[in-house]
């Protein structure tokens, strides 16, 4: 009974043996079983992540052998499903610990596995948007001469990636009267930022454009060149305010053409008054105190004339009307062509106003989105309805001489709610491509 007792094991270890040899690689035996002998490194194959004090430890997937007393290859099969997640800020002090070192260590981004990187910062410094990530660390540890282990194990963990909001300029060049266009990135959607800038007295355009808030900053057309602050207070969902952003914008010097005006007293008393002003106030600028977010126009403005014109004021002109001490900006551009003459959409928009005005005549304006607007004063006829979308391109009216004015032309002009800009600036280049 002894011996069949002894016999027993025996003959089952050499089965398994017998078993596993039949399978060999390169004529190496591996005992595919710890039943007999248990891994001393069952215990030492975990990695650990730590990064600012936090320390998450990782289970590994793959084949790990190991010599057992018998002088042969042990095989542990480790199968890890259970995917952790660490939650990791950009700039983090990341650190990848081993009881048992690796010969070769792999870090991959599971949805662009052909990019290897040599650490987590490494691969942290690819990241441009905050969000989960899930990681691969692939490791191998070399079949040495020396040593009794080798193997192939990866392990897995899904970043939580927090990037550092971040201003940035997208206008290569700003002048007086322009639009300064930037965005603060790495904006979560619980988020709230607030931009103080003493380059606008006007409202300031700001529309979230994914991780990112998009500022349309109409500059001060009375700005002198200089350097100027650019302050956002960022606040989290609890109200703490968790970053003050500052950035420096240079604004160029400019030279702006002065012109004198002359209006009969007829013309002038009759449309430039108190009456005028408070139906412009309550009709046009109400009609540009709201704007839809989304952004409707498409690519580079184009002139609203078609046919020949003439340009007989620029934007940002200093004017004198019938001699006065006292002068204003121009707010646009005045193109002159005979009465009757085609008027077109710009752009892509809402029309948010089509009617007459005492100071601006048979007036349209466009509500293009995200706080910006196009106007066109003094038109002969109205051909589209407030309520209308129309598309670049559009025929919206006739150029005339109504409200106040002195020959047929349409003045024409941009602005990010109620402050004018640079109309030219629109026709260059798409201000949010």
């Amino acid at each position: 009974m002894r011996k069949l007792i002894v016999f027993v094991p025996v003959l089952i270890l050499a089965i398994l043996i017998t078993i596993t040899t039949a399978n060999n690689v390169n004529n190496e035996v591996r005992l595919n079983s710890n039943f007999f002998f248990k891994s001393p490194y069952e215990d030492k194959l975990d990695l650990s992540i730590e990064t600012e004090g936090e320390i998450l430890a990782l289970s590994p997937s793959g084949d790990f052998y190991y010599s057992n007393p018998l002088g042969l290859y042990s095989v542990m099969s480790k199968s890890e499903s259970i995917i952790k997640s660490l939650k990791i800020d950009e700039t983090a002090n990341t650190v990848l610990q081993f009881e048992i070192e690796p010969n070769h260590m792999a870090i991959r981004l599971q949805d662009n596995d052909a990019v290897v990187y040599e650490s987590i910062s490494e691969l942290l410094a690819s990241i441009d948007k905050n969000g989960i990530y899930p990681v691969l660390i692939d490791t191998d540890w070399d079949k040495l001469d020396d040593r009794e282990y080798y193997g192939s194990l990866q392990y897995r963990v899904n970043l939580d990636v927090t990037l550092h909001p971040e201003i940035q300029i997208k206008t290569a060049a700003n002048f007086p009267g322009n639009i300064l266009v930037l965005s603060v990135s790495n904006i979560k959607d619980s988020y709230q930022t607030d931009l103080s800038t003493n380059l606008s007295h006007g409202l300031v355009s700001n529309v979230p454009m994914g991780d990112s808030i998009v500022y349309f900053v109409p500059i001060d057309i009375w700005t002198e060149a200089g350097d100027y602050a650019i302050n956002v207070e960022i606040k989290n969902d609890a109200k703490e305010i968790i970053a003050n952003l500052s950035h420096t914008v240079k604004i160029n010097d400019k030279d702006f053409v002065t012109q004198y005006l002359y209006v009969s007293d007829e013309v002038y008393e009759s449309t430039n008054n108190d009456a005028a002003y408070k139906e412009f106030r309550e009709r046009a600028q109400s009609a540009r105190s709201t704007s839809t977010l989304k952004k409707l126009w498409e690519g580079e403005f184009i002139l609203p004339v078609k046919d020949s014109c003439v340009l007989t004021t620029d934007y940002g002109e200093i004017r004198y009307v019938n001699d006065q001490i006292t002068s204003s900006r121009h707010s646009g551009l005045d193109l002159a062509a005979p009465t009757g003459t085609e008027i077109y959409a710009c752009n892509s928009g809402n029309i948010v106003l089509s009617e007459y005005l005492i100071l601006t005549g048979n007036t349209i304006i466009i509500d293009h989105g995200m706080g910006v607007f196009t106007s066109y004063y003094h038109l002969n006829t109205l051909s589209s309805q407030e309520g209308d979308f129309v598309n670049k391109g559009d025929f919206v009216g006739t150029m005339g001489s109504t409200g106040f004015s002195t020959g047929p032309h349409l003045h024409w002009s941009i602005s990010i709610y109620n402050t004018y800009v640079n109309t030219w600036q629109v026709l260059e280049y798409d201000l949010l491509p």
